[in-house]
């Protein structure tokens, strides 16, 4: 099915799957950019985000207590020709996530961010395998790995947390270390 001009939904909280759809709706330069695609990876990416913050928010505001994990990207310290409006978009989570945070303190609830770096999941045929080089200084990380390190945010209601793009670190998850 041809997607050009469709509404299409990808949810996830990989950087993998994320990257490689923003890849595949926008491989253009910055000038060749089409506004309304732009518009659809900003709802997705950013708008979304917000949606659901403000979906939960009442009910954890009540309770006195919540914890918000959003999932951001490793590019977002990158400069990567191609994927200017997911790198945009996901830069833009984690502002709001750090807002957020700042707007929530002493109520009990709590925003982190996680940026996770390269990730072997099943999007594009398995283009990225666990413990494989995808670049020079990057190794795809297992899907449990960053399910770990997100589980390890909403335990800890920390900040932010940067996912480092080699080897998997096993203790950053809370994992066991074999």
């Amino acid at each position: 099915m041809e997607l050009r001009g469709r509404t299409v939904i990808v949810t996830g909280a990989s950087s993998g799957i994320g990257a490689a759809t923003a890849r595949a709706l926008h491989d253009t330069t910055i000038e060749q950019l089409d506004l309304g695609e732009f518009h659809q990876v900003l709802d997705l990416n950013l708008v979304s985000v917000i949606r659901l913050m403000q979906a939960v928010l009442p009910s954890m505001l009540r309770q006195g207590f919540g914890r918000i994990v959003n999932i951001s990207s490793g590019t977002t310290g990158m400069v990567l020709p191609g994927i200017r409006a997911y790198a945009a978009t996901k830069s833009a989570v984690n502002m709001l996530s750090a807002v957020a945070r700042k707007e929530l303190e002493g109520t009990g609830v709590s925003v982190s961010v996680v940026l996770p770096s390269t990730t072997a999941t099943e999007f594009g045929a398995g283009r990225f395998t666990s413990g494989r080089h995808t670049r020079p200084g990057f190794i795809a990380h297992s899907s449990d790995y960053g399910a770990g390190i997100i589980l390890r945010a909403l335990r800890t209601g920390e900040e932010r947390i940067d996912i480092p793009h080699g080897n998997e670190q096993p203790e950053l998850a809370g994992l066991p270390t074999h």
